[in-house]
């Protein structure tokens, strides 16, 4: 029975574009056709089949931008440099108007980071920078010229771009996430990252103490926060770490997320959660915009978490966190920030980083 079906639906098609006139007809075969074709393949991953029908176009429209951006970006992906480079010669004679300039800057700039052609970094350069000054909104050109100045030894700008592609958001953050953080891992293996800050790829958990120092050594706050009016003794459980100068500075600042306990201890060794990281967060954040709005900024609105109510006290904190990419949830498909979890290493390093960069 299903092969005479088969059948039947191929005689009906057959019949059908018989019975059309000429133009009808041809209109089967026509460069849409093809584009649609391309699309297809390229969305299962099949290059190939997707360059031959993006070659088929151009072979029904010379002219075509669609079809010569497409053999580019295929040829790029199966690392095909100088055929790659003429389809891109010929996608720019082709384009017409500020989006078809806008992804063939992409493409070129991707064409740069991928081949390191001679010059290759002025060149991505120039083509984020055209590009941005279309749509400065992509996180995609970010994580591009991100891996152009990482791959170019320029580490701090990379740091930039990851980030900026990390706040805009949208699928290439996550990208962009995992590459800043195997960056990050890199240079503290290396050893050019320096200090405490420059260890803590390594570390499974950050405790009170190790937050204070990296705080004071990496991230400056003594020159953002006010120091408190009255000035605070270092207390008698925090005398003997060897990070006593660093928690005496941060206890002196007027920051609330870090504090001591009832009974006036700091305890050093105990881990910081990332309840108490958004709420630092939080406060750096106003303390850098001088913003106070920002502490009510997401109260009223729905929780995107489903671990975390909307009345909870660091419901506003872990929201602005997440939205400015200084913190991700610890579960990408379900969306939990698992607030009261130790933070890792890797967390405080990202969120370093972000910080780092406010103001520059």
């Amino acid at each position: 029975m299903m092969k005479n079906l088969m059948k039947t639906v191929a005689l009906a098609a057959l019949l059908t574009t018989a019975a059309l006139p000429v133009n009808a007809a041809s209109s089967l075969d026509s460069e849409q056709l093809h584009l649609t074709a391309a699309a297809r393949y390229l969305a299962s991953h099949d290059e190939a089949k997707a360059l031959h029908e993006y070659e088929a176009a151009i072979t029904r429209n010379k002219e075509s931008f669609a079809g010569w951006l497409g053999k580019a970006n295929m040829l790029i992906q199966l690392k095909r440099p100088k055929e790659a480079f003429d389809a891109l010669d010929e996608a720019d004679d082709a384009q017409k108007g500020k989006d078809q300039k806008l992804a063939l800057l992409r493409a070129q700039l991707e064409y740069a980071v991928t081949f390191k052609p001679d010059h290759w970094l002025s060149k991505a350069k120039e083509h984020f920078f055209k590009a941005r000054r279309i749509d400065a909104n992509r996180s995609d050109l970010n994580l591009w010229v991100a891996r152009a100045y990482r791959d170019g030894g320029k580490r701090k700008l990379a740091r930039k771009h990851y980030s900026k592609a990390i706040e805009i958001g949208g699928d290439d953050a996550l990208v962009a996430t995992k590459e800043l953080m195997a960056m990050l891992r890199q240079e503290a293996a290396s050893g050019t990252g320096k200090g405490v800050a420059g260890e803590l790829s390594s570390k499974a958990t950050i405790d009170r103490a190790t937050l204070a120092a990296v705080l004071v050594e990496r991230l400056h706050i003594q020159d953002r926060f006010k120091k408190r009016t009255t000035k605070r003794a270092l207390p008698k459980d925090a005398q003997s770490s060897p990070f006593a100068a660093a928690i005496e500075t941060m206890l002196n600042l007027n920051i609330n997320s870090i504090a001591l306990d009832p009974h006036g201890n700091f305890l050093p060794k105990q881990s910081v959660t990332r309840f108490e990281l958004a709420l630092l967060a939080q406060e750096y954040l106003v303390a850098a915009s001088g913003n106070n709005k920002l502490y009510r900024a997401f109260i009223g609105t729905k929780s995107p978490f489903p671990d975390l109510s909307a009345n909870h006290y660091a419901f506003n904190a872990a929201f602005l966190a997440v939205s400015r990419g200084l913190m991700a949830p610890t579960d990408v498909l379900t969306g939990k920030f698992d607030g009261n979890k130790a933070v890792s290493g890797v967390d405080l390093m990202l969120l370093l980083n972000r910080l780092g960069d406010l103001g520059k």
